[in-house]
This record gives C-alpha cells, structure tokens and sequence, in this order.
C-alpha cells in the first residue's frame, strides 16, 4: 500500500484478480506502467475491473490510438531554453532511458484523460454512446524496447527529493506526488533541473487556458470518438458499494480528470526541455 498520501496498490503488491487486471491495463495500454490512476482505484477492486472492461475494447481501436493523439502535444507559449548534452552527470545511457521514460508518459497519459473523462461522465449520468464506426483495432502489447519503470516511493527517497516532492504537490495543490515524476526522482538532478523551470510556468494564465482546453477535449473526445459505449453510474454502483466508497470513488476519478491534463502539458514540457540531449 502507499506510504505517503493517496492510498495505492502498487504492482509487486496486486495478487490474484487485480494482477490480472494489472497486466491487461499494460497491454491494452502498450505501456509497461500501471498509471496511478488504476493504482488508487484498486483500493475498490471491484469498481476497478467493472469500470475497466467497459473502456477496455474501445482502447484496443485504431480509433482511440489516433483520438489521443489529438491532445498529445499542447501549444505551450513560455520560451523553453532546451538542456544541453553534458548539463546532467548522466552516462548517455541514463540519458536515453530518460527520453523513453518521458516518451511513455507522453504516449499513456492522453489515453487516461480520456479514460477518466470518460468515467466522469457516465457516473455523472452522461453516458457515452459509442456506436462509432471502429476503424481497426491494434493489438495488445507492451510497444517494443520500452524500459520497465521503476518509482522512488516516499519512503525511499532523500530528503532532497521528499523536499521536490511538497513542492510539486504544493504547486500543483496536490494530495500526492504524480507516477511521473516519481520515476523522474531516479535522477535528482534532472529531476530538480526540470521542476526548477517547470515551478515558472505552472498555475499561469496560458498553462491553466491550456488545461482547461484539454480538459474540455478530453470530455468531447470520449462522445465523439469512443467506439464502444461507458453506462457505468452511480445506481448501478449503490447495488455494491457503500456511500462511503462510492464517495471515494467518484472523488479519485473527478481528482484525476482534472490532474491528468496538468501532466500533458508537463510532459510536453520536458519533452521541448530534452530535445537535444
């Protein structure tokens, strides 16, 4: 479970039917991480598997690997100074698991938003219909040469990195600390580098106009582009679930469709700050 924060199951910790549900989310993702996302809702593992399945067949069309696409790469107005070779003690071998680290984020994180808006809206009582003409489907499979990804959790990391840790969160007016930048904390300095100019643009008035905007697309990409129909609502959760969990539930879901967003624009970011390297 986790030590700091919000309440997580982490991979090495799911057993039996969650870890089934955990390597599917790989595969159908194509991404070899279980986003936080997943890791806070298997506090309500049943929940979890129901509202999985239902996103679980649109996420295997051709027509969502190319709907996520669309908010991928925001516009962001703040001039970037990329980092250059040498700035970071890192042998080049660091330095490119780094970029495919960055790559898996930016890859994974707009299919999520869309994932959580899509759960908003249903529980919300606005279902997605679906019946959207498919345009293919991929297969499952985690994309080829992609690192596994390993997390500094709180009780692992330095005082130094804690300290990054708060000011994230607080900047971000966070309950915990994004997979992300978790991953990130492998490489303090980088780590410290990329929030030291991130810190700057979070929170103005260009980098909340781009949250919302993506936000809004994310909703209106569920509608338009979701082959396949998400009913889940709250009725159907009142058979299960106490109120309690069912006010848990529907708080971790609203939490990440506004926070997924945030991490799109960052990741973008770091991707324009790491360029060159």
């Amino acid at each position: 479970m986790s030590d700091f924060g919000i309440p997580e199951i982490y991979e090495e910790e799911a057993a039996g039917e969650l870890k089934e549900v955990y390597h599917d989310i790989k595969q159908v993702l194509k991404v070899p991480v279980v986003n936080f996302i997943f890791r806070a809702l298997a506090n309500y593992p049943e929940f979890l598997k129901m509202a999985w399945t239902e996103v679980r067949e649109s996420f295997l069309t051709i027509n969502m690997e190319k709907t996520a696409n669309s908010i991928r790469y925001p516009q962001i107005s703040l001039p970037i100074q990329p980092f250059h070779k040498g700035q970071f003690h890192l042998d080049p071998s660091m330095i490119h698991q780094i970029k495919k680290e960055i790559f898996i984020f930016q890859y994974v994180n707009p299919k999520l938003s869309i994932i959580a808006s899509a759960w908003a809206e249903s529980l919300g009582y606005r279902p997605i219909d679906g019946g959207k003409k498919v345009w293919g489907f991929i297969s499952p499979g985690i994309e080829i040469n992609l690192p596994k990804v390993q997390m500094v959790k709180w009780s692992e990391a330095s005082p130094a990195v804690q300290k990054l840790y708060l000011s994230i969160m607080k900047k971000h007016h966070a309950f915990d600390i994004a997979s992300d930048y978790r991953v990130y904390a492998k490489y303090p300095e980088f780590l410290e580098s990329i929030w030291s100019q991130l810190k700057k643009y979070v929170g103005t008035e260009d980098y909340v106009k781009t949250q919302e905007q993506i936000k809004k697309s994310a909703i209106q990409l569920a509608h338009k582009q979701m082959p396949y129909p998400v009913t889940i609502n709250r009725a159907q959760l009142e058979k299960d679930f106490t109120p309690a969990d069912i006010a848990g539930i529907m708080g971790l879901v609203s939490y990440f469709q506004n926070f997924l967003p945030d991490l799109i624009i960052e990741t973008e970011f770091i991707r324009r700050l790491t360029v060159s390297l």
